[in-house]
């Protein structure tokens, strides 16, 4: 995959205006119909700005009242419209079953619709000095698994082989959350000049990898057929 940009949005802010460019310029329709998928409390929905969107929210246990119940590891068990747009946000890294859960959410989507996923990044500079401080990546550490049900490392390789597997064509990959910052919030007390170092020799990873800035990545994907 081709990396697109290293945006400072969240994967909120990201998600958000991604579907305002989806809506606007592809779909064109008075109302898009968006499954978010693992949602929670529905938060995305409060950065959902758009008039047109129909949202429906699944998740294997929802926060939300109006959310539905949906364990994607068996197929879809409503009779919904097709989704055009649907978003994975911190999902994927989540799934005991990578490709038979994609399938699952490849079922439900309209021909030619898009998927907006987002997932922490193996790849983050600050997951490559925790690597080789620690001995695990950032996110997935044996707490992260026990407390967080982090099983699958989400490397961008593996999950672009995933969505191309599944019936995908990956479009867009950029990292989100923003570059590291050399001073700013954080640096402060007396481990502040172990702290700037450590900046500093994340800021040199960026310098050489784009794909390291930021602690999670987004990518967009149409279904093809």
């Amino acid at each position: 995959m081709e990396l697109k940009e290293n945006s400072s949005l969240n994967r909120y802010e990201w998600a958000a205006k991604k579907i305002g460019e989806i809506t606007g310029n592809d779909l064109k329709n008075k109302t898009t119909t968006l499954y978010d998928i693992g949602s929670r409390d529905n938060i995305l929905k409060k950065y959902i700005t758009l008039a047109g969107i129909n949202y429906k929210a699944f998740d294997l246990e929802p926060l939300d009242a109006s959310a539905e119940k949906w364990d994607i590891e068996q197929p879809f068990p409503y009779r919904h419209a097709p989704a055009q747009v649907v978003t994975m946000l911190e999902i994927i890294e989540h799934l005991r079953n990578p490709w038979l859960c994609m399938k699952n959410v490849f079922d439900t989507m309209a021909p030619g619709s898009l998927l907006i996923l987002t997932t922490p990044s193996p790849a983050w500079s600050t997951s490559r000095i925790n690597l080789l401080k620690s001995g695990y990546l950032t996110c997935f550490t044996p707490s992260d698994l026990e407390l967080n049900h982090h099983v699958f490392t989400a490397w961008p390789h593996i999950v672009e082989r995933l969505l191309k597997d599944t019936g995908f064509e990956i479009i867009e990959y950029s990292t989100l959350d923003g570059k590291t910052t050399l001073f700013g919030k954080g640096l402060g007390g007396l481990s502040a000049p172990f702290k700037f170092v450590s900046r500093l020799a994340k800021k040199r990873i960026e310098s050489r990898d784009a794909t390291s800035c930021g602690m999670s990545y987004g990518i967009i994907a149409k279904k093809i057929g």
